[in-house]
C-alpha cells in the first residue's frame, strides 16, 4: 500500500507540473524560467505563518496572480518589494490586493541567460519561481520555491561537497537525493508543497556557489533512481555514519530491506569522531524542560558501544542507541536514540557515556635526587578513562553521585541519523577504487542500498 502511495505521489507531482508549466509558457516565459529537462516540478516550502517577506531578483522581475495572471507589480533588478499581510489580506508595498496567491517570477526577456536568473526572498536566492500565499490556520503567509527537481538537488548538495571530490562520489550522492526528494513528494501536501527546508525534509537554502563538477554528475545522471520492487526506493543519506551505517527500524521504525548496517569507509572524515562535555544538573534541565521531571539524576542505563555489528537489545547493529533510560529520584525515563539525540543536541545517537567523579586533591612527599624533600599537592579530577574516575557498579548502569563539578562525557561518532548513503563514506570508496569504471557510482550505490535497481525515470 505504502508504494501505490508512492506510485501515486509522483503521479500527483507530474501532473501539477504539467498545469504550472502550461500556466508560464501561457505568454509568461518558461524557458528563461524553468528548464524542463531537469526533472519534474517540486514545490519546496521555505517557511510558513511568516509576517512578511522581501522580494527582489538580480534582473527585472514581476509579480503576478497566480490564477487570472495579471500583472500586479514589476521592478527592476536589485530592487526589493515587501509583501505580507492586514486584515487577512495580501499587501504588496503597502497596497492591499485581493488575490489569494501571488507568484513571483522573473520578467520576459530581461536579456539575462536563464541559468542566471534568480528570485531572492530575504536575502536568499532561489532558481525557479516562487509563490506565496496565505498559510492555512496561522496567521500569515507561506512562502514556497518551485523549480525542477535536478535544481533541488543542486541546492542540497552544493552545501556539502566540495569541489574536488570525486567524480563517482557526486554521481553516487546525486541519484540518492534525487531518489530521496522523488519518494518525498507530498509529504506536506496539506500544507501546500511538496517538502519543507528544514531537516525534518533536507536543509535546503536555495542557491549555492557554482561547481562545475557537481553540476556535471547531476546532468550525467539526470532521471536516474533507485528502485525496489519497481517502486522508489526510500534513499536516505547523511554526512558520516561513524563507521557503520544502520538497520532502518532503528532510526524510523519501518524495516526496509535495502537500509541494512554496512561498513563504512568514513574514517578520515572531519564529522567521524565528536565529544560533547555536559553536567548532571544541566542534563535534568533538559529533561524537565521536555516533559520528564524526574528530579535530581541518580543513574543513567546505557550498554557500553562495542565493535560493530552489534546485537544488543538498547542499541542497533552500528551501535547507534535504541533506548536509553534515565533515573531520577522522582522517577525513571526511558527515550528512543532519537529523542536522545535532539534532547542532547548532539551529532547522531552513536555514542557511549562515562561519568567522571571528581576526587580530593592529594598531598604526596617528593625527594630530589640531592635529598631534599618537599611536599607536592597533586589535584585530582580526570577525565574519563579506563583507568579510573568512573563509578559502575554494574555492567550499563552508570551512577551519579552528586559530587560537585561531576561531569557526563558524551563520545561519539558519526554525524546524522546513519541510514543508507554515508557521504563521506562514498567520497573514500571513490578515492580508493582502482580504474573505475564509467559506472562505478552504481557499485557505490549498491553497497549502501542492498537489492536496489538503478533506473532511468526521465
Amino acid at each position: 500500500m505504502a508504494q501505490k502511495r508512492n506510485l501515486i505521489r509522483l503521479i500527483w507531482m507530474v501532473f501539477f507540473s504539467s498545469i504550472l508549466i502550461g500556466f508560464l509558457s501561457s505568454g509568461y516565459g518558461l524557458a528563461a524560467v524553468i528548464q524542463d529537462n531537469k526533472g519534474p516540478l517540486l514545490r519546496i516550502g521555505l517557511m510558513t505563518g511568516q509576517f512578511g517577506i522581501l522580494s527582489t531578483s538580480n534582473g527585472a522581475y514581476q509579480i503576478l496572480n497566480m490564477d487570472s495572471k495579471k500583472i500586479l507589480a514589476e521592478a527592476s533588478s536589485g530592487v526589493k518589494t515587501r509583501i505580507g499581510l492586514r486584515e487577512g489580506k495580501l499587501v504588496i508595498n503597502n497596497t492591499v490586493i485581493d488575490d489569494d496567491r501571488l507568484l513571483i517570477m522573473p520578467k520576459q526577456g530581461a536579456g539575462m541567460e536563464r541559468e542566471e536568473r534568480l528570485i531572492d526572498i530575504n536575502n536568499r536566492r532561489y532558481r525557479g519561481v516562487v509563490e506565496v500565499f496565505r498559510t492555512q490556520g496561522v496567521a500569515g503567509v507561506t512562502v514556497v520555491n518551485v523549480l525542477p527537481v535536478d535544481d533541488y538537488v543542486y541546492g542540497l548538495m552544493g552545501r556539502d561537497l566540495l569541489p574536488e571530490w570525486p567524480e563517482h562520489a557526486m554521481k553516487a550522492q546525486a541519484v540518492a537525493v534525487r531518489t530521496f526528494a522523488l519518494f518525498h513528494v507530498g509529504k506536506h501536501k496539506n500544507e501546500g508543497f511538496d517538502l519543507c527546508a528544514t531537516r525534518d525534509c533536507a536543509v535546503y537554502e536555495g542557491q549555492v556557489a557554482h561547481n562545475s563538477r557537481l553540476l556535471k554528475a547531476i546532468n550525467d545522471t539526470r532521471g536516474v533512481v533507485l528502485t525496489h520492487q519497481g517502486y522508489l526506493a526510500c534513499a536516505m543519506y547523511h554526512l558520516s555514519s561513524g563507521g557503520y551505517t544502520e538497520d532502518s527500524e532503528t532510526v524510523i521504525s519501518k524495516p526496509y530491506p535495502y537500509l541494512r548496517g554496512v561498513p563504512d569507509m568514513d574514517q578520515t572524515s572531519p564529522y567521524y569522531q565528536w565529544q560533547k562535555i555536559i553536567s548532571p544538573a544541566e542534563l535534568e534541565i533538559l529533561l524537565k524542560n521536555s516533559g520528564h521531571n524526574i528530579g535530581p539524576l541518580s543513574a543513567i542505563e546505557l550498554s557500553k558501544r562495542t565493535v560493530a555489528p552489534m546485537n544488543s537489545p538498547d542499541r542497533g547493529v552500528s551501535g547507534r542507541i535504541k533506548r536509553m533510560t534515565f533515573i531520577g529520584i522522582n522517577g525513571v525515563v526511558s527515550l528512543t536514540g532519537e529523542n536522545v539525540q535532539h534532547l542532547l543536541s548532539v551529532p547522531s545517537s552513536l555514542f557511549d557515556i562515562r561519568i567522571a567523579t571528581p576526587l580530593p586533591s592529594i598531598d604526596s612527599n617528593i625527594t630530589d635526587s640531592y635529598g631534599d624533600r618537599d611536599v607536592k599537592r597533586i589535584q585530582i579530577n580526570l577525565p574519563p578513562s579506563s583507568s579510573g574516575g568512573l563509578f559502575t557498579d554494574r555492567p550499563g548502569i552508570h551512577r551519579v553521585s552528586g559530587q560537585t563539578n561531576e561531569k557526563i562525557y558524551l563520545e561519539g561518532l558519526g554525524w546524522g541519523h546513519g541510514l543508507g548513503l554515508s557521504q563521506w563514506g562514498t567520497k573514500a570508496m571513490a578515492e580508493r577504487a582502482i580504474n573505475p569504471g564509467s559506472d562505478y557510482y552504481v557499485s557505490i550505490l549498491k553497497h549502501y542500498f542492498r537489492g536496489v535497481k538503478i533506473d532511468k525515470w526521465y
